[in-house]
């Protein structure tokens, strides 16, 4: 495996037990308050106009972190705990290593476009590669060969995100992306919650209040299996639109 790729997997492994340890929200519309929040102390319709919320949206969301120890109210203000701040500080510098990892993976493209045309302008024949005896190009054309259903499902489950996607939540959209993640994947269209919350590095609880979102608008459904625990897939209705979009 390559040092830098190495490297980076280590660090998203370092990271994701980090915050299982720390065990803090598991929402991007959480964490864009905790940041807001570092700024000073808000009202709910402040943070609700700065995101585009419903003033009531937002208060369900920070009454239930306030019992989790992340904010605290006073005098009609919300404001951060040690321990929110703290959650906070590290959103802001995930954020800022996403934003340079990207810009990494960017520059990087950049240069790699510029060797393919380096490569075509120059007009040095390539000498051909021999292929003696024992020679595994034969497998190695194989091994790049692009997995069909891999990529129907994938474009499947993409399709389908975007045909729910005006009627869905943040947090439900990335609940339910995780699970149609695992169907691109592998194609079962059921996972049970507790590999759900593992799939999204998220708090079991979180998870759960999102799916029954999901549940009362008929996308998903939840069984318990006495042996296994709850189990969690798409709906009838949700698979019948889920073939559509493989049909289409």
């Amino acid at each position: 495996m390559d040092d830098d790729l190495e490297k980076t997997i280590e660090t998203l492994l370092e990271r994701r037990r980090r915050e299982k340890e720390r065990g803090g929200p598991r929402s991007r519309l959480v964490d864009a308050i905790m940041v807001l929040l570092l700024s000073k102390p808000m009202r709910s319709s402040e943070i609700a106009g700065l995101l585009g919320y419903e003033t009531k949206y937002i208060s369900s969301y920070l009454s239930y972190w306030k019992t989790r120890g992340y904010v605290e109210y006073n005098s009609g203000f919300w404001f951060l705990t040690p321990k929110g701040e703290e959650y906070a500080r590290e959103v802001a510098e995930r954020a800022s290593d996403e934003k340079f990892d990207r810009l990494a993976a960017l520059a990087q493209r950049i240069l790699a476009e510029a060797n393919v045309k380096k490569t075509i302008n120059d007009k040095t024949p390539t000498p051909r590669p021999h292929h003696g005896r024992g020679s595994l190009s034969f497998i190695v054309s194989k091994k790049r060969k692009p997995d069909i259903k891999l990529q129907e499902r994938a474009r499947a489950a993409a399709c389908f995100i975007e045909s729910l996607r005006d009627e869905l939540s943040e947090d439900e959209l990335e609940v339910l992306t995780a699970l149609l993640s695992h169907y691109s994947k592998w194609g079962s269209t059921y996972l049970y919650l507790d590999q759900l919350a593992e799939l999204i590095n998220a708090d079991y609880k979180w998870v759960l209040s999102v799916v029954r979102m999901l549940q009362s608008k008929n996308i998903v459904y939840l069984y318990t299996d006495p042996r296994l625990g709850v189990r969690v897939g798409l709906s009838k209705p949700a698979k019948e639109l889920l073939e559509e979009c493989l049909r289409g």
